[in-house]
């Protein structure tokens, strides 16, 4: 394992070990607004979000798991998420060094 690789992996561990903070704070998260809080914030919705439909639906809606607790489905949406974007990564990156 390189050095950088084990830097970013401390990293993203320390992240996700932060991810739970976020249940104490106040308000949404960064572009995680409500139409109505959009609203609140600049006066109006524009029509490309008021009109938009998901593209596809959330794994784990509100960060939230039946059964557990909000601290543990925290980190468990915050490990799964980092995991599929090193997995989306590796993906590229290996794809990358074949085409070479």
């Amino acid at each position: 394992m390189s050095r950088n690789t084990k830097y970013l992996l401390i990293f993203t561990a320390v992240c996700i070990a932060l991810t739970p903070l976020g249940l104490i704070a106040e308000g949404p998260a960064w572009g995680e607004w409500s139409i109505e809080e959009l609203e609140g914030m600049l006066g109006f919705v524009p029509s490309s979000i008021a009109n938009a439909k998901p593209l596809v639906e959330a794994v784990i809606p509100d960060y939230a798991i039946s059964g557990m607790g909000e601290l543990a489905s925290t980190w468990i949406s915050a490990l799964l998420g980092a995991g599929m974007v090193y997995a989306i990564m590796f993906g590229i990156k290996k794809s990358a060094l074949r085409e070479r």
